[in-house]
């Protein structure tokens, strides 16, 4: 069975395995992005990891999934926020073709991550959106069972979407929440799990900030169903680890204010492949787009 050298570049750390032509993760392993370097630093540490791998595994390509917004044909960086300096421009694919030897192909984390879903995540519908809640908030659109991305690569953006005047990634993201617990509780270095830890214990502070980060994030996916339509909303991100509980949560604050008749035909999911959807689409992104 084909096996293949997957990447998953984020803002904070980069995750990196074997995965086969059957999205069996076959070994995986994390290393720190250190995004402070610039975007030519990460690829070199991607390029050193891929050399090492190479020397253990027999592989048919890398498999590359990272933040910014990707043309999926050149495998470039055509725009990156603020989180990873100096990544527009940077030529993935050849880069790592050119150090490495072997084929390349390289998209957006959060289209991987829905093609993943979308592969083995056993959803069985052609029509859906997919968020990942994280530091930000990224998005994908599978129309027809095909992804889209939008001319200029950049569809599924919608961190940038205004809520109540502020970015939706702003307020809705576990960046955002750790800020709305330090406005409403003594300021210290929060992790979204120790703030769900004090809600669940009643906190009334946390619980202000919990709330208002519900509503921000329902506010922003009632949003979204308005304009797609979609028969899924797939939810994933680091956020997901709550588990049913966030799940409930979150169905219970979208249906506030969404028309009930559209709710009733929409699904809100979590993604089922977890922390590994990114290599798992990656992968796939790879096969598809060899076979094309």
């Amino acid at each position: 069975m084909n096996q293949y050298v997957a990447f998953d570049i984020g803002g904070t750390q980069i995750k990196y395995g074997i995965v086969d032509e059957a999205g069996n993760i076959i070994s995986h392993g994390l290393m720190d992005t250190e995004a402070h370097k610039g975007g030519l630093s990460i690829i070199e540490k991607v390029i050193a990891k891929g050399q090492k791998i190479i020397q253990d595994y027999s592989v048919e390509g890398i498999a590359i999934s990272t933040a910014g917004q990707v043309d999926f044909n050149t495998g470039t960086i055509v725009g990156a926020g603020d989180t990873i300096p100096n990544y527009t421009g940077v030529e993935i694919k050849k880069l790592v073709t050119e150090a490495l030897g072997l084929p390349v192909e390289v998209r957006n984390d959060v289209d991987c991550a829905a093609l993943g879903e979308q592969w083995l995540g056993g959803h069985d519908v052609n029509n859906f959106i997919a968020l990942t809640v994280g530091t930000g908030i990224g998005g994908a659109i599978v129309i027809d069972g095909n992804m889209y991305s939008g001319h200029t690569f950049s569809a599924g953006e919608w961190g940038y979407m205004l809520i109540e005047g502020e970015p939706f990634e702003k307020v809705a993201s576990v960046s955002g929440l750790i800020n709305l617990a330090r406005q409403f509780k003594e300021d210290r270095e929060w992790t979204g799990k120790e703030i769900f830890a004090l809600y669940d214990e009643g906190d009334a502070d946390i619980k202000l900030a919990v709330d208002t980060f519900f509503k921000h994030l329902a506010i922003g996916i009632t949003n979204l169903i308005y304009i797609f339509n979609p028969q899924k909303v797939i939810v994933g991100g680091g956020i997901t680890a709550r588990g049913e509980r966030f799940l409930k949560e979150i169905q219970q604050e979208v249906q506030k204010y969404i028309q009930p008749s559209i709710y009733i035909n929409t699904e809100i999911v979590l993604a089922k492949l977890s922390n590994h959807a990114g290599m798992v689409g990656a992968v796939y992104n790879f096969i598809k787009r060899r076979q094309s």
